[in-house]
């Protein structure tokens, strides 16, 4: 039975193999960007066949003879499997994101400081483990994590409006002095009678 199934899973392989290399060959007419995009789902097939082992997906596009298809799938590759094994932090450093979008930029920024807060604030640490993402991931995030914006980020925020509001703000506010009042009033006048 074990053996029926290795046997089913390399057939599969193979298969993914050959039907990769004609599909992404075929969509080099239209261009690399296009090839690109027809890679990562073919990428996420061969991650459910080989059950995301890293070293077996590898193999399999190892085997693929024409280079620049083999290229294609191998630059597709950190990127595809980290979307895949839904690694959390990687998958937000390897998106495309918008730094003029303040929400984007905020997210993005939270994950870097997770990661160099988890590395004591090493630099070299963080890029270490930066390696694991594709190259222009990494050249992103190892560039943003020097940025000034960056450094704002990681400053403690104090919102100054909120201080001002709690200083304002009596410690018995206006309207329980209405009621002490209102409750004496009655009081007085239940006395008199």
């Amino acid at each position: 039975m074990v053996e029926n199934a290795k046997s089913t899973q390399i057939e599969q392989l193979e298969q993914w193999a050959n039907n990769a290399a004609v599909s992404v060959s075929a969509s080099l007419v239209f261009g690399r960007d296009r090839a690109k995009e027809i890679a990562e789902p073919l990428l996420m097939v061969l991650f459910t066949i080989t059950a995301n082992d890293y070293k077996k997906a590898l193999e399999v596009i190892g085997k693929i003879e024409s280079f620049p298809i083999k290229r294609i799938f191998l630059e597709q590759f950190k990127y595809c499997y980290i979307l895949n094994t839904g690694s959390e932090e990687f998958s937000t450093l390897v998106l495309n994101t918008d730094f003029s979008n303040q929400q984007m930029a905020d997210e993005y920024d939270s994950v870097l400081l997770k990661l160099l807060n988890e590395n004591d604030k090493d630099f070299a640490l963080v890029s270490e483990k930066l390696s694991a993402l594709p190259i222009r991931a990494k050249r992103v995030a190892m560039k943003r994590i020097h940025s000034r914006e960056f450094s704002k980020f990681r400053q403690i925020k104090i919102r100054p409006k909120q201080l001002l509001n709690n200083a304002k703000q009596p410690l018995i506010k206006t309207w329980y002095w209405v009621l002490i009042t209102i409750v004496l009033a009655v009081l007085i006048i239940i006395k008199i009678e």
